[in-house]
């Protein structure tokens, strides 16, 4: 009887593990050196992002839209201020949010 148990713990990881990798949100949170946090919370497909130093969402602003694609984010504390560079994984295509909103990078 303990078998079945195992497997069906096993089973019951494997679902959530395959859930939470292939989900089309996520979610990163940095701490500030004066001991806050920030929250950013972004699509995947869509590419866009939110923002949060409390628990109220604010977007941050795409200027142009975007294609859905492959996003990936970067999130990092720079000691009382945070960045975040947002990468298009197909095209290469780069933003950084400024002041929220983001503005891409420009090849010279």
């Amino acid at each position: 009887m303990m078998k079945y148990y195992v497997i069906f713990a096993i089973y019951l990881l494997s679902i959530s593990t395959w859930a939470n990798s292939n989900s089309d949100f996520g979610i990163e949170m940095v701490a500030l050196n004066n001991g806050e946090t920030r929250h950013i919370k972004f699509n995947r497909v869509t590419g866009e992002a939110w923002w949060s130093k409390n628990t109220v969402w604010q977007r941050i602003e795409d200027p142009n839209s975007i294609p859905k694609s492959a996003y990936e984010f970067r999130v990092v504390s720079t000691g009382l201020n945070w960045r975040t560079i947002r990468l298009d994984t197909i095209t290469g295509e780069a933003w950084k949010n400024s002041e929220g909103t983001w503005v891409k990078f420009t090849n010279r």
